[in-house]
């Protein structure tokens, strides 16, 4: 399904608002480089017809290239087959493409392919497959592989439980920045998990983490702790900002903290119209969530 390039360059056109000069002539060396049977070219003109959502086109690009043996072409082609775009949806050949990408040593292909060894996605569940392509993924600091290496390993899934290396992943993992390890960071901290003396202010620094880049659990537990003083000085309002933040993102149980804390008048004055309102936001909220 190759592409003419006077229609590419029509295509082209219609983002000419949002595209600088330099950034158009650039995607024009790139189809000729790609029309040239340059193979890194084929992936960029991919992901192109990507950002343009011309996904058959993608496709198209993205399996030359992964026939000349590029991991990256191989790994983008499988998210296409496994979410179905440009392609009918096929999750065996999904699977397969990103065993392809992480035998040539592939990161996020390591990652997908442990998850479905894990999960018995296109292949039956083989807990000791998917723990050798995690360890990998995680070798070349995936960190979503190494969050799910510390439920592995505190869980014993597939392998003899370790909470010392349940808590090294997990750790690893939150620095590198992955939101859910930062929240079980906290939650260890929280409770005092995995070995690890209880801490609450080190659990707060932990959700604060999560919490700036707006994770839902760790914005609650944050609303929590102040609205309740647990392991910080109470503070209503504090309490009100973080339940906001929550139920803007969906949660359900913060709205009705919210009205709570407005009728009692924790650090805030008694607000009777307040909790009403947010109590009908968390009734309307649940309401559709059956509905749909």
């Amino acid at each position: 399904m190759m592409e003419k390039y006077d229609c590419f360059e029509e295509r082209l056109q219609h983002y000419q608002h949002v595209l600088t000069d330099e950034q158009m002539n650039e995607a024009r060396k790139i189809y000729r480089r790609a029309q040239e049977k340059n193979v890194e070219a084929m992936v960029e003109l991919a992901y192109l017809y990507r950002v343009m959502e011309e996904y058959p086109l993608a496709v198209y690009w993205l399996q030359k290239a992964s026939r000349e043996g590029n991991s990256e072409a191989q790994f983008q082609l499988a998210n296409c087959y496994y979410e179905g775009l440009g392609v009918e949806e096929d999750i065996q050949k999904a699977f397969q493409l990103y065993k392809k990408a992480a035998k040539r040593g592939h990161a996020d292909a390591q990652n997908n392919l442990a998850d479905m060894y894990l999960n018995g996605e296109g292949v039956p569940v083989n807990y000791r497959e998917a723990l050798k392509w995690f360890k990998e993924a995680a070798k070349q600091n995936v960190v979503e592989a190494m969050f799910t290496l510390g439920i592995m390993y505190e869980q014993g899934i597939g392998i003899k439980k370790d909470e010392k290396k349940a808590l090294d992943y997990y750790l690893k993992a939150a620095e590198g920045g992955d939101l859910d390890a930062q929240f079980r960071m906290g939650s260890i901290y929280l409770d005092g998990l995995l070995g690890v003396e209880k801490d609450v202010s080190k659990a707060v620094e932990w959700f604060e983490r999560a919490a700036e880049y707006h994770h839902i659990d760790s914005i609650y537990n944050l609303g929590f702790l102040y609205e309740h003083g647990i392991g910080v000085e109470r503070n209503g309002k504090k309490a009100l900002y973080y339940y906001k933040r929550a139920s803007l993102l969906g949660d359900y149980q913060a709205k009705l903290n919210i009205a709570s804390i407005y009728e009692k008048g924790i650090d805030v004055e008694v607000d009777k119209k307040a909790a009403a309102r947010w109590r009908e936001l968390a009734r309307r909220q649940r309401e559709n969530e059956y509905y749909q």
